[in-house]
């Protein structure tokens, strides 16, 4: 296991929470210069379809385009990188406008409706005349859908049917679980941590993640792809990706109008810890996780084809990613 070097420790948050060490592995690539440049470019594309209206300031901060390149270091091709970074930034959208950000509109009761709404920008909708214009207004009026089909468009020049295909599939199935989410708000209750744990790793990183072949150019079969081993490998992985992300965000979420839900919040209320030990508690989680993983992935890697061996390189090298940029990005610091 090859865990962060101690000089470059996890920052602390305003809130004085110490966010605990995780395992995790090293970045292939910090190419700075490559991140700022993919990062102007997405920044443009926000600018042109809408989305993250008036926030440009924080989109740049958030840096999805140094989190595109720490995370897909087998390609520089700036195009493919971009297409990654339009995958976060629509996504990330959908997340704050549609789930939990109240100050941007975000309301559970119209969750449902919204998101049935967005997989027309997943799956084409064949519908006729007046309704198939009613949809293209539905779909060029709302600027999260905007971005969700600019991110589609970009896709068609790069993905096959098949990887076109498990992209949908991916992203819908993360689409099914935030319903949940939005039925814990309206009943004012919370989900127990095993069934968190379940929901988190469909409602992951799993979407991104899936463009990884796609971004380095190459096909990974979807026989494969969708094979037990290999599933089990990129779940585990989706998962660990995900409490990096409730560890991070944890003071930010603590903010007012924020109904996000996180891991360490509820270990505080299912178990009664303080905040600071769920923290510690949620990093074990990780880990063990990460541990588990790295089995499966040796495992998996004994009789990988050449596609398969490459694929389960970004996956790791996805894992290396998430944890570096969530630690410098602007998007949880408060």
């Amino acid at each position: 296991m090859n865990d962060i070097p101690p000089h470059s420790a996890p920052p602390k948050t305003t809130t004085h929470l110490q966010l605990p060490a995780l395992e995790c592995p090293i970045p292939l690539r910090v190419d700075e210069a490559l991140g700022d440049h993919i990062n102007e470019l997405l920044v443009g594309w926000v600018r042109r379809t809408g989305i993250f209206k008036g926030q440009v300031k924080h989109v740049r901060a958030s840096n999805f385009g140094r989190f595109v390149m720490l995370c897909h270091p087998d390609t520089d091709d700036v195009q493919r990188l971009l297409l990654a970074a339009k995958c976060m930034a629509a996504l990330f959208a959908v997340d704050d406008h549609y789930c939990d950000d109240e100050r941007r509109g975000a309301n559970p009761k119209l969750l449902g409706a919204r998101l049935s709404r967005a997989l027309a920008t997943m799956d084409k909708a064949y519908l006729n005349p007046p309704h198939d214009r009613a949809l293209k207004h539905a779909l060029e009026s709302d600027p999260v859908l905007r971005g969700l089909k600019g991110y589609m468009s970009h896709l068609d020049r790069y993905g096959t049917v098949s990887q076109k295909a498990r992209v949908r599939h991916e992203t819908i199935a993360m689409f099914v679980s935030m319903g949940a989410e939005a039925s814990w708000r309206m009943e004012h209750s919370l989900p127990r941590i095993w069934e968190y744990l379940a929901h988190r790793q469909v409602n992951s990183f799993i979407p991104c993640m899936a463009l990884i072949d796609i971004v380095g150019g190459y096909e990974l079969e979807a026989d494969i792809y969708f094979s037990a081993p290999v599933r089990e490998v990129v779940a585990l992985a989706a998962s660990t990706t995900m409490i990096v992300n409730d560890l991070f965000s944890a003071a930010k979420e603590k903010q007012p109008d924020l109904s996000d839900f996180d891991l360490p919040s509820l270990l505080v209320h299912e178990q009664g810890h303080s905040f600071q030990d769920a923290l510690a508690l949620s990093a074990d989680i990780h880990n063990a996780l990460m541990c588990r993983y790295e089995t499966k992935e040796r495992r998996a890697l004994e009789r990988a084809s050449p596609s398969l061996q490459r694929f389960l390189g970004g996956v790791k090298a996805w894992l290396a990613g998430n944890y570096e940029w969530h630690r410098h990005s602007a998007r949880y610091h408060v």
